[in-house]
């Protein structure tokens, strides 16, 4: 009866000993998770302020006019993979949703990764960028900014 015992858990024991590789590395991970929670920063480059900004039906603030960067939703679950954004344009209350595909793949996200900046063009077309510090306005963003106060468009 021990001897059963005994083989029966050095059997499982060996069964969990060839899962381990399948654990050790992100790629081909079949624990691998589904969703990350980061702090969401929002960036808007619209002319306009919006408000009830969603990202995958969660709420990730408002901005005004050219706005964004100053406020941080924390704790924010994310799941990985295609991701919905959507908003309301403050005037006129008229829906918009985002013209791009989105994803946030598991290979985008950092180790060190702390933040997700969604930025929001003109265009309907949004980026999202992940980083370890606060992030900045992205380059298209900063154009954008730069064009619209420097010829008060």
């Amino acid at each position: 009866m021990m001897n059963k015992s005994r083989r029966k858990i050095l059997g499982n024991l060996a069964c969990l000993s060839l899962l381990y590789p399948l654990t050790a590395c992100g790629k081909g991970n079949l624990f691998m998770k589904k969703e990350v929670v980061l702090d969401v920063v929002l960036f808007s480059y619209l002319k306009i302020t919006i408000f009830d900004v969603h990202l995958n039906g969660g709420d990730i603030g408002v901005a005004g006019p050219y706005g964004g960067g100053g406020g941080v939703m924390t704790g924010v679950t994310i799941p990985l993979g295609t991701q919905t954004l959507n908003w309301r344009d403050a005037g006129s209350g008229k829906s918009f949703s985002v013209k791009n595909l989105l994803t946030l793949p598991p290979e985008a996200i950092q180790s060190n990764a702390n933040y997700l900046a969604v930025h929001i063009y003109p265009d309907s077309t949004a980026e999202l960028m992940t980083s370890e510090n606060l992030p900045q306005p992205s380059i298209r963003g900063e154009q954008i900014y730069k064009e619209n106060h420097l010829y008060g468009r």
